[in-house]
C-alpha cells in the first residue's frame, strides 16, 4: 500500500484513540485508560517508523480511487468500468516502462518488458471505492525499483495532462511516444464516458481529478497526435550530459540538433566519452512531430543510439 495512505490511516486511528482516551479519563475508567494508552503508544511508534525511510518504501505501490456515476459510495463500483479502468492504467504503465527502457516503441506488436511492469491488485482502499496495486515481487528492494519510478512518472503524467494550464500538458509531450499517448487517451476516455472521477496516490504524491479535469484530459489527448520516424545522421557531437540524458549534435549542414537520449545511447557514450565529444559520429535519431490542440506543430529529436564513433 502507498506510504501516504498508511500514514493517513494511522493518523486517523491515533485521533480516534485520543478521543476515546479523553472519554475514559473523564469517566474514571483506569483500566480503559491503560489499554488505550498502550494502543496509542503502539500506533505512535508505528507512525514514526513509517515516516522514516525504509527499504519497504522502494517497491512499487499505487492506489486508485474512483468516484462519480460508476461508484456507489464506498460500497461498490460498476464491474465493467472498474475492469477497463484498471486495464487502461496497467497499459499506460507498461508502455511508459517500455518507452523508458528502449526509447522508441514500434507502431505495432508486443510491448517490450511487459512482464516487468505488471502490477497486482492487493486490496481495496478505504474512503471512496479504490484499489491498491503493488509490484509483484517476493524480494525486498534495497533501492527504489524501476517500476516504482515509472509509476511516479505516470502519476505526474496524468496530473499534467489534466492541468488547467495548456503549457503544462505541452511540456510532457517531449517524452511521450505515440503508443503511450493512445494509452493515455484510453484512460481519460473511459473516465469521461462514464462520468467518473479519479484520485491517484503513490508515496507522498496525491492528486484528485474532478469531472472538469477528466474532460480536459480527454479533449487534449484526443486532439493531439504524434508522428514519429527514425533517421540516421552523420555529425559532430558538440555536447552530451549523461546525468540528464541530453545531447547536442551539429549535422553536416551546420544545423544544431538538441534533444534527449536513451539509456543505451548514454551507456555507449560513457564507454567512448574521451573520444566522442567534438568528433564525427553516425547516430540513429527519432524525429517526433507533435501536433497539440490549437498550437503549431513541434519537432522533438531523441538520440536512440550511436551507430559509429569517429
Amino acid at each position: 500500500m502507498p506510504k501516504k495512505l498508511t500514514i493517513d490511516s494511522l493518523s486517523s486511528e491515533i485521533t480516534t484513540v485520543n478521543e476515546l482516551l479523553e472519554g475514559a479519563h473523564r469517566l474514571g475508567d483506569i483500566v480503559g485508560e491503560m489499554q488505550l494508552e498502550h494502543r496509542l503508544n503502539q500506533l505512535t511508534k508505528k507512525l514514526e517508523n513509517l515516516k522514516q525511510n525504509s527499504v519497504r518504501d522502494n517497491a512499487a505501490s499505487v492506489a486508485l480511487f474512483f468516484g462519480g456515476k460508476p461508484v456507489l459510495g464506498s460500497k461498490g463500483i460498476a464491474a465493467e468500468f472498474a475492469g477497463l479502468a484498471l486495464e487502461n492504467f496497467q497499459n499506460l504503465i507498461a508502455k511508459t516502462f517500455a518507452a523508458n527502457e528502449v526509447g522508441e516503441l514500434g507502431a505495432r506488436g508486443k510491448i517490450p518488458f511487459k512482464a516487468n511492469s505488471e502490477l497486482m491488485v492487493t486490496g481495496l482502499a478505504r474512503g471512496s471505492f479504490g484499489f491498491v496495486l503493488d509490484e509483484m515481487s517476493n524480494q525486498t528492494e534495497l533501492q527504489e525499483s524501476e517500476l516504482a519510478f515509472i509509476i511516479d512518472k505516470v502519476a505526474h503524467l496524468i496530473r499534467d495532462t489534466a492541468a488547467q494550464d495548456d503549457a503544462v500538458f505541452e511540456s510532457v509531450l517531449e517524452d511521450l511516444d505515440p503508443r503511450t499517448l493512445i494509452a493515455l487517451k484510453a484512460f481519460f476516455s473511459n473516465l469521461d464516458s462514464n462520468s467518473a472521477t479519479v484520485r491517484v496516490v503513490e508515496k507522498d504524491f496525491d492528486i484528485t481529478l474532478d469531472g472538469t479535469a477528466v474532460r480536459r484530459g480527454r479533449v487534449r489527448t484526443e486532439a493531439t497526435s504524434i508522428e514519429e520516424k527514425s533517421t540516421e545522421i552523420i555529425g559532430n557531437l558538440v555536447g552530451f550530459l549523461p546525468e540528464h540524458r541530453k545531447f547536442e549534435l551539429k549535422d553536416e549542414s551546420g544545423n544544431i540538433l538538441y534533444g534527449s537520449a536513451t539509456k543505451e545511447a548514454v551507456e555507449q557514450f560513457e564507454r567512448e566519452a574521451e573520444a566522442a565529444i567534438g568528433k564525427r559520429c553516425l547516430v540513429k535519431l527519432s524525429v517526433k512531430t507533435v501536433l497539440p490542440l490549437n498550437r503549431p506543430p513541434k519537432e522533438i529529436v531523441r538520440l536512440i543510439e550511436f551507430l559509429r564513433f569517429g
